[in-house]
């Protein structure tokens, strides 16, 4: 099997992102989540007459969590769009309540995640340069945390855990 150069870039990646910055984040208590970052509209071109994927077969659409309702995603298949473009990688920080209204204040800091069967999440991203993976673990943190505060303070987080419990109900129940 050949490997075209965004597949190469991806695995490239992921070896900085599950090699230092996953071990370094769970030191600081972030672990892998059962939520899964759904597949978007922005995750794919319109090329030839359909959608085509710019993720590759390699994309993991794994998430991390310290607390509860912000997940971490590493959008490994996205930052090729750059010079030295194997350094440049995408963190997501994604609300995981489908369809959630935000207040008029955290809209432009989290943005949304169109989905292609409708409706959407919350998130927000920021590029970290690999060549730095201390830097990193210490940029994704602190994102995390001012998330986690500005969520706080518009009265989200009991919101977000209530909606998540929910969900969590109704998929027991089926």
């Amino acid at each position: 099997m050949t490997l075209g150069l965004r597949e190469r870039l991806e695995l490239i990646r992921q070896g900085i992102i599950r090699g230092y910055i996953i071990p370094g984040l769970e030191e600081k208590g972030y672990m892998v989540t059962t939520w899964k970052r759904p597949i978007s509209l922005e995750d794919m071109v319109l090329k030839d007459g359909g959608w085509r994927p710019i993720y590759t077969q390699f994309t993991s659409w794994e998430t991390y969590a310290k607390d509860h309702p912000l997940h971490v995603y590493f959008n490994t298949f996205y930052g090729d769009l750059y010079e030295k473009a194997y350094r440049i990688c995408f963190i997501e920080y994604l609300i995981s309540v489908k369809n959630l209204q935000l207040p008029p204040r955290l809209i432009g800091i989290f943005t949304r995640l169109n989905l292609p069967e409708g409706g959407y999440y919350w998130k927000h991203r920021i590029s970290v340069d690999l060549n730095f993976p201390d830097t990193c673990i210490k940029e994704i943190d602190a994102t995390y945390d001012e998330l986690l505060v500005m969520l706080d303070r518009e009265g989200l987080l009991e919101v977000l855990e209530e909606e998540t419990r929910r969900a969590g109900q109704e998929r027991k129940k089926i």
